[in-house]
């Protein structure tokens, strides 16, 4: 047999596509009345990409935002080389029609000459998606994205991949952290705010699962007081044993983006054997705390996780972030 190229990804890469293009075509129906809507992948990616365990050919999220309808007017994909030219190749074959760009580069270096090109186009609804395989996006790139758009007018959309799940991993609690990983997590915050979290592991103050959820609650805090988002939506990615991954973050300002967010973040709860499980395990280590009932270790509860799903059971609600704890302590 022939030995295809690309890269092979597990059934959460899947479900996380699939998210992406149900959302993909609610925002272009939801903006179909304007003359231009704009969408942004951050991390384009290779034009092979298949599943693990089928060897299925999966679309990659610039063919999805490509097929998307009603249509996206102006793509641009961001890549290193050499996948760069290999997607760009792939698109032309397909979609030479349409008003996409590939920039060869790093996102975080190009995003600003996107940008600047796109300007008079500042008024159109307009979505990034920034999926990196570990801490790649910088916060300059993040605040360049919030305030693209005209002032008068709601911001960007962003779906970020943020992996908090690679930090409790790779951040030692018996020792220090590397340099190179530190300068990576503090440029994707914009802030050295982090290392209090990472202060509190290391002093055995907080369990790797809280240090998690207070992570990715900086990065909630940072978007919505920083960079001026309404609403910011987590969604713990999980692998086929449940374990952590990382976390999609979804920030808007609009009202319609955040209804059809919490609808589908609910929906992909529900089709997740995972995903429920983790937000049952949730509920009920919430009860505890409530109940005064606090610990330092990742033990399993008392819950029914594989029960079927309930009427009324809910699985995603949102939560607002509060504040961490450098904010909170100085009060």
């Amino acid at each position: 047999n022939a030995v295809m190229a690309g890269r092979y990804w597990g059934i959460w890469t899947r479900g996380k596509l699939e998210l992406l293009r149900r959302y993909l075509e609610a925002f272009t129906t939801a903006s179909k009345r304007q003359r231009e809507i704009v969408y942004l992948d951050l991390f384009g990616g290779q034009p092979e990409n298949y599943d693990r365990l089928t060897g299925e050919r999966l679309s990659g999220s610039p063919e999805i935002a490509l097929t998307t309808q009603p249509p996206f007017t102006k793509l641009r994909f961001f890549e290193l080389e050499p996948n760069a030219s290999a997607l760009e190749a792939a698109l032309r074959e397909s979609f030479n029609d349409r008003d996409f760009v590939v920039y060869p580069g790093d996102a975080n270096v190009q995003i600003h000459e996107a940008l600047a090109e796109l300007r008079p186009v500042n008024w159109a609804p307009t979505f990034a998606f920034i999926d990196p395989n570990g801490p790649d996006t910088y916060w300059t790139t993040l605040e360049a994205l919030a305030r693209h758009k005209r002032k008068d007018l709601t911001k960007v959309e962003l779906w970020l991949l943020f992996p908090a799940a690679l930090f409790t991993r790779n951040l030692p609690v018996d020792g220090a952290a590397r340099p190179d990983d530190e300068a990576a997590i503090s440029r994707m915050y914009g802030s050295d705010l982090w290392q209090l979290i990472y202060q509190r592991r290391v002093e055995g103050l907080i369990s790797p699962g809280d240090a998690r959820e207070e992570y990715v609650n900086l990065m909630r805090w940072r978007l919505q007081t920083d960079l001026g988002y309404v609403w910011t939506h987590p969604l713990e990615v999980l692998n086929e044993q449940g374990r952590p991954l990382y976390h999609m973050i979804f920030a808007t300002d609009h009202e319609v983006g955040d209804k059809i967010m919490r609808h589908l973040y609910a929906q992909a709860a529900v089709e997740f054997p995972a995903m429920r499980e983790a937000a049952r395990q949730r509920r009920a280590r919430d009860r505890e705390r409530e109940a005064g009932i606090m610990s330092l270790f990742e033990e399993e509860l008392d819950v029914d996780l594989h029960a079927p799903v309930a009427r009324g059971e809910r699985f995603y609600e949102y939560v607002p972030p509060w504040p961490p704890p450098a904010i909170s302590d100085a009060d």
